[in-house]
């Protein structure tokens, strides 16, 4: 019985399917079969019914699998812990971010982890809120950077920085008279939002709850920031972008921009990790190295400051 071989049975656990493990874990499938019969050979327990479409776990096998994640747990965490001992930051990691942050955070510190950190293999994939809570329970990502609080107890966060809002109006809106604007003021019926999943569109909704009257004509849900200020520049109404969106603006679309009156709108921007994460060295060369490259403007917290929550 090998590390290897409950590496195997676990992958094929999470994709329920043994070719798509053994794309996982970069090996031939009959490279990975062929290793999970010998464990099972050694065990005398069959662990998959192969018999199933997706692929399940027997009643035994489940037993099996669970002590497999301990002991692999086990196995990491002491990996992990005589890398912290020599001091070193190596191995790969695969990091979730948000849409409607990654492509604004990302360029600021990616370049500079990977000068600072050439042993560590470095993954980034973006997923929306709900994607990265499933990846981080079943351990198919290491950590993420997203919009919280998340109210899930299996989940670590630990706070990188607020991030105000803004309001980005059309070229002819009446607002633009007005220098900050309150939340009374936005219309949702002149809203373009993002469309459901992102948990910014909860929080714009949030923002735009006081009025509704009639409106546009036209609805449409964007599946990115870019799209809506597009939309907005080429047409009438409004959206609500994060801070760090607003960076990329021209100096034309910056005259559009409004900031609200009273209480600035926050969303709290956290590093998550899940229950499989033992990668703490990596996790903490990547916390130092994004509140390094942050605007300043975000290293301090709001004076007057509403978190908005997510849902």
């Amino acid at each position: 019985m090998t590390l290897t071989q409950l590496n195997y049975i676990l992958a094929v656990d999470r994709c329920r399917n043994f070719a798509q493990a053994a794309k996982e874990c970069f090996v031939t499938q009959p490279t990975l079969s062929m290793q999970i019969h010998k464990l099972e050979d050694y065990l005398q327990i069959t662990v998959f019914d192969r018999q199933k479409t997706p692929v399940e776990p027997t009643p035994m096998g489940k037993k099996v699998l669970e002590y497999a994640r301990k002991v692999m747990i086990g196995a990491n965490e002491l990996e992990e812990l005589s890398k912290s001992l020599r001091g070193e930051v190596s191995g790969e990691y695969i990091l979730g971010v948000i849409p409607t942050l990654a492509p604004y955070i990302l360029p600021l510190f990616v370049q500079k982890f990977v000068d600072q950190h050439p042993q560590v293999e470095l993954k980034i994939y973006e997923y929306q809120t709900d994607e990265i809570i499933r990846a981080l329970k079943e351990g198919k990502i290491d950590g993420a950077i997203l919009a919280t609080p998340l109210d899930v107890k299996e989940l670590v966060e630990q706070h990188l920085f607020y991030e105000p809002f803004k309001i980005f109006l059309s070229p002819t809106h009446a607002l633009l008279k007005k220098k900050n604007l309150d939340e009374k003021d936005l219309d949702l019926a002149e809203a373009w939002l993002l469309k459901e999943g992102h948990c910014l569109r909860a929080q714009a909704l949030q923002l735009c709850q006081y009025r509704k009257t009639g409106g546009k004509h036209l609805f449409f849900e964007a599946g990115s920031l870019e799209t809506l200020i597009n939309m907005v520049k080429s047409s009438s109404g409004f959206t609500v972008l994060p801070y760090l969106s607003c960076l990329n603006l021209s100096a034309i679309d910056e005259k559009l921009l409004r900031d609200f009156k009273g209480q600035t709108p926050v969303r709290d921007i956290s590093f998550v990790s899940g229950p499989h994460s033992m990668k703490k060295s990596i996790e903490k060369a990547l916390m130092k190295v994004v509140s390094e490259t942050l605007p300043k403007e975000l290293k301090k917290t709001p004076a007057k400051s509403e978190v908005l929550p997510i849902h």
